[in-house]
C-alpha cells in the first residue's frame, strides 16, 4: 500500500480526521492544539500520510513523529495519538482574506476521492470552532 505524504497537521474529531494545510508558519499546529484542547486527538503534526483503502481516505502519522506536536515557543510536546483515522475534511489556512464570506462548497481530491475543503484566514480566533461546525455540517449532509 502506497502512502501520499502531505505537508500538514491532522487531528481526529470523534474518530474523523481533519487535515490542516497551509504555508510554513501559518498556524497549522496552533489550530491543532486548539482542537486538541477541545477534545480532538492528534493524528500527525507537520507531515501526514494518506492512503486510499477500500474506497476511503485514511490519515496516518509517519512513524518517526508519532505522538509529537511542535508548540512554537515551547518545543516538541508528546500527546496521545490516533494511529489511523478516516480523512473526511481538509482545512487550508490562507495568508489573506481573499476567500469568500459565503462560499460555495469546495473540495480537494486525494487519490480517487474528494473531501470537503474549508478555507480559514491565518490567525482566525474562531478557527477551531469553524472546523467543528464544518465537520458537523458534513455529518448532517450524510445523515
Amino acid at each position: 500500500m502506497t502512502s501520499l505524504a502531505v505537508h500538514g497537521t491532522c487531528v481526529a474529531i470523534n474518530g474523523k480526521a481533519v487535515l490542516i494545510t497551509g504555508s510554513p508558519g501559518s498556524g497549522k499546529s496552533s489550530i491543532a492544539l486548539q482542537l486538541i484542547d477541545r477534545g480532538a486527538i492528534l493524528v500527525a503534526d507537520d507531515q501526514t500520510l494518506i492512503t486510499y483503502t477500500e474506497g476511503q481516505l485514511v490519515a496516518h502519522p509517519p512513524q518517526t513523529i508519532q505522538g509529537l506536536l511542535e508548540v512554537r515557543g515551547v518545543g516538541l510536546i508528546s500527546y496521545p495519538f490516533q494511529e489511523k483515522s478516516p480523512l473526511v475534511l481538509s482545512v487550508e489556512i490562507c495568508d489573506d482574506d481573499s476567500y469568500e464570506r459565503l462560499p460555495e462548497p469546495t473540495f480537494i481530491a486525494y487519490y480517487e476521492s474528494r473531501i470537503p475543503l474549508l478555507k480559514l484566514m491565518r490567525g482566525d480566533p474562531l478557527g477551531a470552532i469553524k472546523i467543528e461546525l464544518k465537520l458537523s455540517q458534513e455529518d448532517d449532509s450524510h445523515a
